[in-house]
């Protein structure tokens, strides 16, 4: 049975759903037909340059993101822009886009679950102890607790990264808080929740000021790398859900390089 893009913004809006993306957030459909039939869905991270041409050669005729494709507001959709050129190549191939941003992050089994999955935390809870699993950012336990030296590798290991940054608070790790993506807003809260340490992206100095201040232990490991596992989930989850309801569409998932190294 074939489906279209309309029926694809259903189904993602049932498995994220808007109401829980904050209120600065663009999420939905952002570029596309709704009445095309979707055959190939490909989902990424990002909307790039270099997935709009995986897109293309894969046939694919939606790009699924975590990303906004679009966020701010656009004046104009010309070519002098990078970000309004890809638009504007995504339309003139007939490639919708949907992004799925901060619900996806707040979601039972979005970004943030997929991370505490990852690190094998036990008990996990919303920073606000709701059981309902909705909201930024997780916290959890560890069965044993670790030194952060060796929690750190752990990180490191389980998102396939090269590197992360530690700032230690000299306290064992046992109660993790955890947020994908840029998360230093939500540092008390994580504090609040009684959290020894902390799993985020996007750190700054005086960020990592403040966590050691207030007797955190803090892992930068990358905004990309704390985001890019639920990928692979949400292609997984997406694909079930079409296989079951009778659709016929392929569902892949982008490569994308990393987007910040070490030289």
């Amino acid at each position: 049975m074939f489906i279209l893009v309309k029926d694809i913004v259903k189904i993602m809006s049932e498995m994220a759903p808007a109401r829980l993306a904050e209120d600065w957030d663009n999420v939905g459909l952002q570029v596309g037909r709704c009445e095309k039939e979707v055959r190939v869905i490909l989902c990424a991270l990002d909307f790039s340059a270099e997935v709009l041409e995986q897109a293309a050669q894969l046939h694919a005729d939606i790009i699924v993101t975590h990303h906004p494709a679009i966020f701010h507001g656009i004046k104009k959709l010309t070519d002098l822009d990078w970000r309004t050129a890809l638009l504007l190549e995504a339309a003139r191939q007939d490639i919708a886009v949907f992004s799925a941003h901060t619900n996806l992050d707040s979601v039972a089994g979005g970004v943030n679950d997929v991370l505490a999955t990852l690190l094998e935390l036990e008990n996990v809870n919303g920073f606000s102890g709701d059981d309902t699993l909705e909201g930024i950012g997780r916290i959890g336990v560890l069965k044993q607790p670790m030194d952060i030296t060796a929690f750190a590798e752990k990180v490191k290991s389980v998102l396939k990264l090269n590197h992360v940054t530690v700032i230690p608070a000299d306290r064992p790790v046992h109660k993790v808080a955890v947020c994908g993506g840029s998360g230093m807003d939500f540092l008390d809260c994580a504090a609040e929740a009684g959290a020894d340490t902390y799993v985020t992206g996007d750190v700054k100095y005086h960020d990592a000021q403040d966590a050691k201040g207030k007797h955190i232990n803090l892992i930068d490991a990358t905004h990309q790398g704390t985001e890019l596992p639920v990928v692979n989930e949400l292609a997984d989850r997406l694909a079930l859900r079409l296989s079951r309801e009778g659709y016929t569409a392929k569902v892949l998932v982008a490569k994308e390089t990393k987007l910040m190294q070490i030289v």
